[in-house]
This record gives C-alpha cells, sequence and structure tokens, in this order.
C-alpha cells in the first residue's frame, strides 16, 4: 500500500485525457427521462450547475492551453504507462454530428431470420441452486449496504446485487424487441438496463459516468460509502457542512483536470482506507473464491498449516459468503460486458436503434445503418486500466477483470462484422458473376465499410488491451492475475481466431507453463486445450451456450498450433507428472487431443509416449488421468486396431483385446529386477475402473465370457510389438486378468445391485454407507454374471490352487453372487463343487487375505434363504470340526497341556473329539506314572524335543488357531457345535486352547533370579530358539483374539435373546430406589470365558523383562535374556495390550450401574492388574516412542501398537478412567512423532467432551509424574576433580536435561491449547477447577 502511490504517479498520460468528449450536451429525448424521480431531480440541478465551478488561475492557464490543442491527434491510447500531463479531448458536440470522418456507415440491424434467445427461455440454474444464491447476495448486499442504499447510478454496488431480482416487464419486453443480446444469466436484463443507463448519463456527463464506474470499482474491492468518489449534483452519496452549519453537496471530483500527483494521491488514499475493510465485507478479489478463503490461504502459510478451533468454525459459517462472492464475480464480469456492448451500440456517436427499426423492412445493401462508437469502448478501457499498477491485488484485479470484460465485448462485435463481410464477400462474387454492377458496387463499399470498422474494434482490443494491458499483467506477482490474463487470452482465440491463433499468442501459452503456480499452468494448458475442445464440440453437434455464439469456431485452423506444440511438447508431456492433480488432468486432455488430431503420429520419441504410458497404471495419477493415459495405450496395440468387429466375432475380438491390456501390463509391472511375488497386481483395477469410463471399451469388463475365455486359453504375455515377455510376465499376466474378473464384478454388482448387498457380511458400524437411492439386486446382468462366475469358479479354483495372489482374488467372487441363481436345479453341481473347492482352500492355506476372503464367501453362503443354506452350513461346519481336532491333537502332544486343561477329563469315547481325533487318541503318549504337571518340564524344554519338530508343531498350531480365529470374526461358531448333555463344546475348546497357551507362557516365562553359583542352571530351562518362540508367540495373539471373538458372540446372544441392548434406559441414574434387583449372577459362559481371558493376559503380561537398571541392588544382576527372548516378551505383552484395550471396551465399567444382573457382574471393573502392567510396558518403550520425533521415517506401527489400545480404552471408559493411567498416555501428545500426536490428540477431543475436569486432572498428573521424573535424573557430579572426559559428559547430560524440560514446556503448551481459548471456556466445570489449578500451582 505504500508504494501505490510512487506507482500510480508513474500511469500514462492516457489517464490525463479528459473524460468528455467536450462540454456540449445531447438534448434528452422524453423518452429518456424514465429514471427514478429524485434522480431526475438531480439531473436537472445538475445540469444548471454544470460548467458553475470557479476553477483557480493556474486551471485556467491549462485549459486555454489544452483548447489550442484540440487540433492536434490524441489517439495516441496505447500509451498507457507514459507520465505526461493530460490532454483535453474534442467537444462532445462535435462527435455527435453525422459528417464525423472518423465513423463508418454499417448495417447490423436485426433481420425477420434472427435467431435471438428470448430473455425468459434461459434458466441456467436449477430453482433450488438459484434460490440459495439470491439468498447469499441478499445477505451480502445487508452486510456491505448501508440501510438506506438504493440502486441506481449514484450506487451500482447496489444495483448490481440486487440484479437477482426479477425484471419490470416492461424491461424484458424492451429488451426483447430493441436489444440484439443473448441472455445469458438471470441477471442480464437488469444489468443491461443498468448499462444503458450509465452510457445514458455519459453522453451528458462522462466525468460523473466515469466516477460512477470507479465508484463501483472501489466498493467492489472493499470500500465504502466513505470511499465514494464525489459526484456533484446531488448524485453523491455524502453531504458537507458549510460555515453556517447548513448542508452543502461536495464538489464533484474532476478527473479531467487532475494531474497525476494528485490523482496517484486519491488512489493510495483510498486503497489505505479499504485495507481495513473485513474480508467477509470485500465482494470481489483476486482470488476467485473469494476474500474469505484468500485470507484464510495467507493464514495457513502464514502459521505453517495449524489451524484454530474457533477459524474452523468460521470457515463452516462462510460458505454462503463464498457462494456470494462467487456469483458476484459473475455479475461483475457480465456488467461489463454488457456496458462494453452498451457503449458501442448506445454511445454518443452510435446510431439510434429506434432508426434501426423504422428501417428494418428495407433492402439490406441500402437500408438502415447504426455505428458503433469505439472510441466511447477505448476510453472505458483506459479508464480502468489506469489502476492496473496499483500495488493492491485486488484493485488491480478489478480493474483488469473489467477491461477484459469490455474487451471481449468488442471482439464479439467484431466477430459479428467479419461474418456480415464474409456475406457480403459472397454477394459480391455473385453480383459480379450476374454483371449486376449496381449491387455490386453497394456491397464493395459495404464490405469497405464494414472491413474498416472491425479494424477499428480491433485496434481498440489490440492497442488498449493487448498491448497496453496484457503483456504487463500476465507477469503480475499475484498469481491469480495472471490466470486472468492467460484465461482472457484463451477466449480471445475463440472469438477471432484469425488474429489470435497465432504464434505471437500461442507463444504466451507455452511460456506460462512453466509458471510456478498452478493456477497459471492450468490456465496456459487450457489455452491450448480449447481450440480443440470447441472444434470437436462443433463436429459432435453439440448446443452452443448462449455466451458462446458470437465464436468463430469454422474459423479455427487447428494446424496453426502445430508450432507451439512442437516447441513446448516436452513441457506438456512433464505436467502429467505435475504436483497438483488438476495440472495432471488437463495436460492429459491436451496430449489426448494431440494424439486424437494426429500431432503426435510422427513422433518416436519414448521419452513422450513412455511417461504417458506409465500413468495408466501409476497410484498416484487421478482416475481421469489414468483413463486418457490408457487411450494411448491402446493407440500402441495392435488388438485394438479397427476392423473385425462382426457379430461372430466380437467375442474373440474382445478376449484378444483384453488379452493384449493384460500383457502390456504385466510387462510394464515385471521390467526390472523385480520378485513376481513383489509386483502390485492390485494396478488391475485401475484398468477395469479406466474401461468401465470409456464408453467405446466398457463393454470389455462387462463381457464375462470374454473375460473368463481369456483366462481359461493361457497365452503368452507379448510386449507392445508382439514380442515374448518372458515367463515372469505370464505368471503376472494370469495373476492380472484374474484381479481384473474380480474388480469387474465387484464394479459391475456395486453398479446394479443395492448397497445392503455388499455390506451384507460387514459390521453395520463399519460399512459405509451413502445416501444413494437403492438399486434392484436381482437386476438381469447381475444374474448373468452370477451364472457365468457360478459355472467357471469351481474350475478355476482347482487350476489355480497353488498360486496365492490368483486365489485370494477367486475366493471373494462368491460373495458377488446373486443368490437366486443357487437355487437353479441345473447350477446345483456347480454350487456343491464351489463350496466344497473353497472348505479344501481353507484348511490348505496359509495367507491371511486368502483366509478372510474365503471366509467371508463361506460365511456369506451360509446366509439368506436360497436353496442351498444347509448345504453350505454343512460343509463350514465341516470346516470348524476340522480345524478343532487339528488344534485337539496338535497341543495335546504337550503333556502339561493335557493334565492342566479342562480337556484332561475328555477320553477318546468323548462326544467331544471326531471320528478322526478319536483314531489319533490311540497314538498319544501317556503320562508317565507318578509325574506331576507342576514338577515336570514341558515338552517344550525337554532336551531331546527342542529342534525343528517343535517349530513346526508349535507353527501348526498357530496356522489353524488363526484359520479358527478368522472364522471366528465372521461367523457365530456356536451354531457349529453340538451342546451334547449340556455342555457347551464351544467353551470347552476355548478352555483347551487358554490352558494349552497359558503352559506354553509358563515354559516361556523370563526368569528374574539373581546370577550366583547355585542358580546358574535355572536359565536352561527358558526356551531359546527364535523359531519356537515366534511360533508360540503368534499362537497366544490368535488364541487372544480367539477367545475374545467368541466371548463376544456369547454376550451378543445372550443381549439379543434377553433384549438388553446397551442404551440409556439401561443405566440406573437415579440409585436412592431401594427397589432395585440384588440379585447376581456368579456363574455364566461369559463369566467364565471372560475370567479365563484375564489370567491369561496377567500371564502375558508377566512375560515382562525388566532392565538392569530397575534393580538397586549393585552386587546383583539380572539374568541376560537372548534378543529372541526379549522380542517375544515384547510381542506376547502388545497382543495382550491390544485385547485388554478390547475387553475393557467389550465390558465397560458403566455396565456395573446397568438394571440386568449378568450385565453388571461381567463390568470390567477390577482390571487395575492389567492397566498397570500395561502402563509398566508402555513406560519401558517410551525412548522408542520418543525416538520417532528424531527419526527422518517414522515408524507408524510402534504408537499404533502402543498408543492406540490405550487411547481407546481410556475414552470409551472416561467417566470412570484412571488418571494415573491417562497420565501416561498424555505424555506423548508431544515430542512422540506425528503419528502419536495424532492418536493422543484425537483421544483428548473424545476425554474433554465426557468430562473436562478429570481430563485436567489427567493433564495434571502427566506434568506432576514428569516433573517429578525430571528432579530426580538431574545430573550429578560426583568427583570434586573431574577429568577432561567427566566434564564433558557431565556438560552433555546438563543439556540433555534442559532439553527434557524444554519438552516437557511443550506438552503443557499442547494440554493449555486442548482446554480451550482463554475467556472462552467450553464447559462451565473447568473454571473452579483451573482456579484450584492454580492455587495448587502457588501453592508448589
Amino acid at each position: 500500500y505504500s508504494d501505490a502511490k510512487k506507482v500510480v504517479a508513474a500511469a500514462s498520460s492516457a489517464k490525463k485525457k479528459a473524460v468528455s468528449r467536450g462540454g456540449g450536451k445531447r438534448k434528452r429525448n422524453p423518452a429518456d427521462e424514465e429514471s427514478d424521480t429524485s434522480e431526475n431531480e438531480e439531473d436537472e440541478e445538475d445540469d444548471d450547475q454544470e460548467g458553475a465551478v470557479t476553477a483557480s488561475d493556474d486551471d485556467d492557464e491549462e485549459e486555454s492551453d489544452s483548447e489550442e490543442e484540440t487540433t492536434e491527434d490524441d489517439g495516441d491510447d496505447d500509451d498507457d504507462f507514459e507520465a505526461a500531463k493530460p490532454k483535453k479531448k474534442a467537444s462532445g458536440g462535435a462527435r455527435n454530428t453525422k459528417a464525423s470522418s472518423k465513423k463508418t456507415k454499417i448495417q447490423i440491424g436485426k433481420s425477420s431470420k434472427s435467431k435471438k434467445k428470448q430473455p425468459t427461455s434461459t434458466t441456467p440454474k436449477s430453482s433450488t441452486a438459484q434460490g440459495k444464491i439470491n439468498s447469499a447476495l441478499s445477505t451480502l448486499a445487508k452486510h456491505v449496504l448501508p440501510p438506506n442504499e438504493e440502486p441506481g447510478l449514484k450506487s451500482l454496488i447496489a444495483g448490481l446485487l440486487s440484479s437477482y431480482r426479477p425484471p419490470k416487464s416492461s424491461q424484458v419486453a424492451n429488451f426483447s424487441s430493441n436489444v440484439a443480446l443473448n441472455v445469458t444469466s438471470p441477471y442480464t436484463i437488469n444489468l443491461h438496463s443498468l448499462a444503458e443507463r450509465v452510457i445514458e448519463m455519459h453522453n451528458d456527463n462522462p466525468n460523473r459516468a466515469q466516477l460512477a464506474l470507479l465508484n463501483l470499482l472501489f466498493r467492489s474491492v472493499g470500500g465504502g460509502p466513505d470511499t465514494d468518489l464525489p459526484m456533484g449534483g446531488g448524485v453523491s452519496t455524502t453531504t458537507a457542512m458549510d460555515e453556517n452549519g447548513e448542508e452543502q453537496e461536495e464538489e464533484e471530483t474532476d478527473l479531467e483536470h487532475m494531474d497525476t500527483e494528485e490523482w496517484a494521491e486519491l488512489v493510495t488514499d483510498l486503497v489505505d482506507d479499504m485495507r481495513h475493510a473485513p474480508a467477509n465485507q470485500i465482494l470481489l478479489c483476486a482470488d476467485p473464491l473469494g476474500a474469505v478463503h484468500q485470507q484464510n490461504a495467507l493464514n495457513s502459510h502464514g502459521n505453517g498449516g495449524e489451524g484454530d478451533v474457533e477459524e474452523d468454525e468460521k470457515k463452516k459459517g462462510s460458505k454462503q459468503y463464498a457462494l456470494g462472492a462467487a456469483e458476484f464475480r459473475k455479475i461483475y464480469q457480465e456488467f461489463w460486458y454488457i456496458l462494453g456492448y452498451v457503449a458501442l451500440t448506445e454511445g454518443g456517436m452510435a446510431t439510434n436503434t429506434q432508426q434501426e427499426e423504422e428501417d428494418e423492412d428495407e433492402e439490406e445493401t441500402s437500408g438502415s445503418v447504426v455505428r458503433l462508437d469505439a472510441e466511447l469502448v477505448k476510453e472505458l478501457i483506459g479508464r480502468v486500466s489506469e489502476l492496473a499498477p496499483v500495488g493492491q491485488p485486488d484493485v488491480r484485479a478489478a480493474a483488469i477483470l473489467a477491461a477484459i470484460s469490455m474487451s471481449h465485448a468488442v471482439l464479439d462485435q467484431s466477430a459479428q462484422l467479419v461474418k456480415k463481410m464474409d456475406v457480403a464477400k459472397r454477394q459480391y462474387k455473385a453480383a459480379m458473376k450476374g454483371e449486376n454492377e449496381s449491387k455490386a458496387e453497394a456491397l464493395k463499399v459495404r464490405i469497405d465499410s464494414l472491413n474498416r470498422s472491425a479494424e477499428d474494434l480491433q485496434d481498440v482490443v489490440v492497442t488498449n488491451y493487448v498491448n497496453g494491458l496484457f503483456v504487463h499483467r500476465y507477469r503480475d506477482s499475484n498469481e491469480h492475475i495472471r490466470a486472468m490474463c492467460i484465461e482472457s487470452l484463451s477466449r480471445m482465440t475463440l472469438q477471432r481466431p484469425d488474429l489470435f491463433l497465432t504464434d505471437k499468442y500461442l507463444k504466451y501459452f507455452g511460456w506460462m507453463l512453466h509458471d510456478k503456480d498452478h493456477h497459471v499452468r492450468i490456465a496456459a494448458l487450457n489455452g491450448l486445450y480449447q481450440p480443440f475442445k470447441a472444434v470437436q464440440d462443433a463436429q459432435d453437434g453439440k448446443e452452443v451456450a448462449p455466451a458462446d455464439e458470437f465464436l468463430m469456431i469454422d474459423k479455427i485452423q487447428l494446424g496453426l498450433l502445430e508450432n507451439v506444440v512442437g516447441k513446448f511438447l516436452s513441457r506438456i508431456v512433464s505436467a502429467i507428472k505435475d504436483p497438483k492433480p488438476e495440472v495432471q488432468e488437463v495436460a492429459m486432455k491436451v496430449l489426448l487431443m494431440l494424439l486424437t488430431n494426429g500431432f503426435l503420429d510422427d513422433c518416436e520419441d519414448d521419452g513422450v509416449w513412455d511417461p504417458i504410458n506409465q500413468r495408466a497404471l501409476s497410484e498416484r495419477a487421478s482416475p481421469a488421468v489414468r483413463r486418457d493415459a490408457l487411450y494411448f495405450v491402446f493407440e500402441q496395440l495392435e488388438a485394438f486396431d479397427d476392423g473385425g468387429e462382426g457379430s461372430e466375432s466380437s467375442e474373440r475380438k474382445r478376449t484378444q483385446q483384453l488379452d493384449a491390456v493384460a500383457s502390456y501390463a504385466a510387462h510394464a509391472l515385471t521390467n526390472g529386477p523385480i520378485p513376481i511375488d513383489k509386483i502390485k497386481i492390485e494396478v488391475a483395477d485401475y484398468i477395469v475402473q479406466s474401461l468401465r469410463e470409456m464408453p467405446e471399451h466398457r463393454a470389455l469388463v462387462t463381457d464375462w465370457s470374454a473375460m473368463l475365455r481369456a483366462i481359461k486359453d493361457d497365452k503368452s504375455a507379448t510386449t507392445a510389438h508382439n514380442v515374448k515377455a518372458g515367463d515372469r510376465a505370464d505368471v503376472a499376466k494370469q495373476r492380472i486378468l484374474v484381479r481384473m474378473l474380480a474388480c469387474a464384478a465387484q464394479e459391475e454388482v456395486g453398479a446394479v445391485a443395492d448397497e445392503s448387498f455388499l455390506n451384507s457380511d460387514v459390521d453395520p458400524d463399519m460399512a459405509n454407507s451413502s445416501e444413494k437411492a437403492k438399486k434392484a439386486s436381482m437386476g438381469r446382468e447381475h444374474e448373468t454374471l452370477s451364472i457365468a462366475l457360478l459355472k467357471a469358479l469351481p474350475n478355476l479354483l482347482l487350476k489355480f490352487k497353488g498360486d496365492t495372489d490368483v486365489i485370494s482374488e477367486l475366493a471373494c467372487l462368491p460373495r458377488f453372487l446373486v443368490p437366486t441363481v443357487f437355487s437353479l436345479p441345473q447350477r446345483k453341481q456347480d454350487f456343491m463343487s464351489l463350496i466344497k473347492n473353497l472348505g479344501e482352500i481353507y484348511l490348505s492355506s496359509s495367507n491371511e487375505d486368502t483366509l478372510d476372503k474365503t471366509a467371508r464367501s463361506l460365511s456369506s453362503l451360509c446366509k439368506g434363504n436360497h436353496a442351498r443354506v444347509t448345504e453350505s452350513k454343512a460343509q463350514l461346519r465341516k470346516v470348524v470340526v476340522e480345524l478343532r481336532d487339528r488344534i485337539v491333537e496338535l497341543m495335546s502332544s504337550d503333556d502339561s497341556t493335557i493334565a492342566t486343561s479342562a480337556m484332561s477329563v475328555v477320553n477318546s469315547e468323548s462326544e467331544f473329539a471326531s471320528k478322526s481325533s478319536k483314531r489319533r487318541s490311540g497314538r498319544k503318549k501317556s503320562p508317565r506314572a507318578g509325574a506331576s504337571p507342576a514338577t515336570e518340564k514341558t515338552s517344550l524344554t525337554d532336551d531331546d524335543t527342542r529342534g525343528s519338530a517343535d517349530a513346526d508343531t508349535e507353527y501348526s498350531i498357530f496356522l489353524n488357531v488363526r484359520r479358527l480365529r478368522i472364522l471366528a470374526k465372521k461367523c457365530d461358531l456356536s451354531e457349529f457345535f453340538d451342546d451334547t448333555n449340556n455342555v457347551n463344546q464351544l467353551e470347552l475348546l476355548c478352555n483347551f486352547v487358554c490352558d494349552g497357551l497359558k503352559s506354553r507362557l509358563r515354559a516361556c516365562k523370563p526368569v528374574d533370579l539373581r546370577v550366583n553359583a547355585d542358580e546358574e542352571t535355572a536359565a536352561d530351562k527358558l526356551i531359546e530358539d527364535g523359531d519356537v518362540l515366534g511360533a508360540i508367540g503368534k499362537s497366544v495373539n490368535e488364541g487372544l483374539q480367539l477367545i475374545l471373538s467368541v466371548t463376544g458372540w456369547f454376550f451378543f446372544s445372550y443381549q439379543d435373546e434377553e433384549d438388553l441392548v446397551k442404551n440409556k434406559k439401561d443405566l440406573v441414574d437415579d440409585m436412592e430406589d431401594g427397589d432395585d434387583d440384588d440379585s447376581s449372577v456368579d456363574d455364566h459362559v461369559i463369566l467364565r470365558l471372560r475370567n479365563r481371558l484375564l489370567s491369561l493376559l496377567e500371564l502375558c503380561f508377566s512375560q515382562y523383562i525388566p532392565s538392569s537398571d530397575e534393580h538397586g541392588d549393585d552386587d546383583t544382576t539380572v539374568a541376560k535374556h537372548s534378543d529372541d527372548q526379549i522380542s517375544f516378551a515384547d510381542y506376547v505383552q502388545i497382543a495382550a495390550g491390544r485385547t485388554t484395550a478390547d475387553l475393557r471396551m467389550l465390558f465397560p465399567k458403566e455396565l456395573s450401574d446397568a438394571e440386568s444382573p449378568l450385565l453388571r457382574a461381567v463390568a470390567l471393573q477390577e482390571d487395575g492388574r492389567l492397566v498397570g502392567a500395561f502402563v509398566r510396558f508402555i513406560s519401558a518403550k517410551e525412548h522408542a516412542l520418543r525416538d520417532n520425533e528424531m527419526e527422518m521415517k517414522e515408524n507408524k506401527s510402534m504408537p499404533q501398537s502402543l498408543l492406540l489400545p490405550m487411547g481407546r480404552a481410556i475414552a470409551n471408559n472416561w467417566a470412570r478412567g484412571n488418571r494415573r493411567e491417562a497420565g501416561v498416555f498424555l505424555r506423548h501428545i508431544a515430542s512422540s512423532g506425528p503419528t502419536a500426536t495424532s492418536i493422543v490428540t484425537c483421544a483428548v477431543d473424545q476425554m474433554k467432551k465426557e468430562d473436562p475436569v478429570r481430563m485436567l486432572e489427567s493433564q495434571m498428573a502427566s506434568l506432576r509424574q514428569s516433573y517429578e521424573n525430571w528432579v530426580e535424573e538431574e545430573p550429578d557430579m560426583d568427583n570434586e576433580f573431574p577429568s577432561d572426559e567427566e566434564m564433558k559428559e557431565f556438560e552433555e547430560a546438563e543439556e540433555s536435561h534442559k532439553e527434557q524440560f524444554q519438552h516437557l514446556e511443550h506438552r503443557a503448551t499442547q494440554f493449555s491449547k486442548k482446554l480451550g481459548v482463554f475467556g472462552k471456556l467450553s464447559d462451565q466445570k473447568l473454571r473452579p477447577a483451573l482456579n484450584g489449578f492454580i492455587r495448587e500451582g502457588v501453592r508448589f
């Protein structure tokens, strides 16, 4: 702002040219007096007072000098930046004479065949959307305008804001009959009426009219009534007081006689006043999204992206402003466009429109004529261009936008003249052939007249806008202004391609491709794209928008872009990897147009084709970019050449095309030293999604016969040049084809089926529900897909049984089949083969993804009311029983397990064992006589059983427990167990697994013995084999989740049966009632499983291995443990912490207040030991969490494994949460990496909503404990005469100690932010709590 005066002082003398054509005024017609009564009176007073202002002596001298210079040529309007004294233009009376030599008679009157659209036919927006816009504009008007400010010449800003109101019938009739302008928006008629009044005033008093336009510009960018330039004559919105205290009209600002310094000072003062305007009162700014968005972007950039809660709320409340500001920008542009049009057709030297109407029926060659006032538009463009050098970007943007809009209006009129000139030339040639000399002579005169008029209009745009404004502003410091200039040039290439679609102007698009801002790069790419798009739309016969009716699309010659494309092709290609996805999409559109129009036919550069091809499979590219890049791939594949699409060969053709696409993808993915198991097969999903977005190729991924045939043919993969790609590519191609089949099936089902069909096996809390309309799930397309897959899947499952990646994709397909096809008799055998193969795959697979998808398919087939539900459940029962038998047999090989398990009483005659387990039971070894489980070593620690055999057994246990756990997550396993003899067989299995895991954990329990001669041999009891420890750890993790899932299913079934769904009615809010049910439940399957799980969790936490620093005895030390043992202990405790959190969420403490005795009994109230053990473990790993802050690449698994479970449990039980536990958790709100900060922050937000006072207390506990630890760890120098090394170590310790305190201060700052803004506490309970906190702090 401080530089505004200096910059404006350098403005050109064109600014100084007189705003009027002279002092003479045209007589006004009575019909022109249809303005407001108050304005008529003001105009009459102004007519009497105009010219009565007494000028100073200096002004008189200037005026006399300027009068002598009236004969000089003052048409040099392009020198807008030369500092010189203003010249006075010729009088308006001379301009109004018909004998003016500068105006040429041309006919642009409307013919009877005019196709101008009626104003009532244009409805660009729906009524609902337009209603919201109108409401937003009304709200803006209330905020910006004073209460008594009415629309009119004295307040054009009010006229623009109220232009959404329906026009009067007289205005509509006048517009329809007298205006050759299309209705492009709901505001067109009102804006045209307003523009007519401005030009009418300009014909009488140019100075006042231009003051009104300048006031509109300044009011749009934040000005108010106080910043309006005084217009005098009763038109000014402000008044002054004379020395007697009476109101006196302010003197009209004389733009004509204002020198450069005065103008610069005036603009500087205005800009300085507007700088304090609130963002939500600025209607127009450089940013197209509005001033609020611009301010937020600047604040976000200045604050490093950190936001505030209240700032977010303000942004949410600014949606209506953003809508209104965006619409006002459109209104502002349209007003200046219409003003340019009206200035041309109704200016002082333009022909009266009424005369044109009277002569409408005359012949075209001798009919009435009108003149276009090019000088008036040139003057208006020059006036607003004077503000282009102002330092404030919003003012520059408003001025440039006005100049651009008027220039576009001039070009549209020139395009009409060119079209009329083309018609006249054709008529002239016909007249010459017909030897009609008189008509030919008249047509020749007309052609010359049209040509001169068109050149006058072209000169206005080229001289005043392009050379005077564009060449200086396309490199503006503001990115939005640069983009605005490039967009205007892009529009001009369509308006007048004969002038602007040349290398002279196209080079600007190429240059701006290197701009640092993505808005400008998008505008530059669009400049190259729009000519191609316009031609393509015209060829496709698309309807032309009303605003584009005057575009000269037929004059566009795409070959003119060849030079600029050839020079900047490499830059366009590099733009497809731009950091901004929006730039990538436009660049790909440009390249696709170049490909379609043959610009790349001779390009053999791999540097052009390879980057484009790679985007088809890039996960970083947007869907639109991948789709367009796939078109390039198809261009290089022989299978996609035209021809061979007969009805009989269509399936074969599609099969070849699918094979070609898969071969290309396989070659691209395996082209390099990438292991076959590491290639990203999932990119095949992108191919399917892109094909579905291509209308001409969509059938490729919906022709199931062709897709299945491509998989069965198993042809060798080839490159784009039909060269074999190798064995690795062959394997990859098969995987890609199967992946494409799975993705295509899912996409098709999602398109034709109900959303609930896809989410039938998903937890309702986890399903992504939407508000989309429901679709029929029994469509013909869905049934066709289901039949084709049901027939092919059994054989495909057998064929690819050994390929984990392929099987994983095939196993998910049964979920997408419509159940009605299962009931078809002819499909029964296919269905039976399908479920049999799925069961075999599940029992033999070890891949978790395959197991998960297969389990989902098996469980989904058991649901519904189709005729094969019984067979599906029978097959799933076989799978469950087989897994149970395997687990029992494998775990029974451990003698201690049998001795301590609840299953130790089960013999070979028990119904718990299946036939296969009974056969195997005869081979079991019996326990040795006299052996006690408490004293006998387990088989895992026996010397003669160590080795690979134990590792294989434990790994087998892990796999089968995992398989059972995955099934337990998908369905209730109790349905597949027969509770004979009133014994819950599923509970017995869980007990058996629990006891087996306990025996293994005891065998792995770390030794905490002092090392001495008598007890050194105790360390030999530990399992040291890393493979065995790893397998046991995985088994413990899977076993915990299995028992938890089974417990959860039992709990869910009980709640469902007893109608005990937890809600507010289940909680006893008033405990004064003495008639409550005091009965208790001591024995229930849920209680028993919960207690067994708790004991197993405690044993897991007992694996904790303390460090030597945790013992104070200097004479003894903790027994050493291997790295494998430490890793095992950490893994087991992490698994236990996760399960503990799940258990605390399943049985929260609030259940202790429930009405149901069982709910009160299962409430996990005594969880102190588990919480303390997990807190101890997290504290021991705190250094690992702190290291994340220092590492270049964060280890996200550590905070997710440790902090996320604890945070979930704390937030879910916060009403009765443990403050000490929360204090340890809150330590990591800072200085532990971004992932830890995010987890803790989210939990704190929930804690604050639940109980902010308790959260404050936990913050106090966290700070107090950390401070006490910091005091205890203060470094101390024991040696009175330390050496240099000791001093160096002491200094480093002191520095580290200071950093710890800085971290503590930073944590306190984060805590303070979470409490809220000072003086605006979200919960009034915090006020006394904070007072107590301060008192305690002072007391401390």
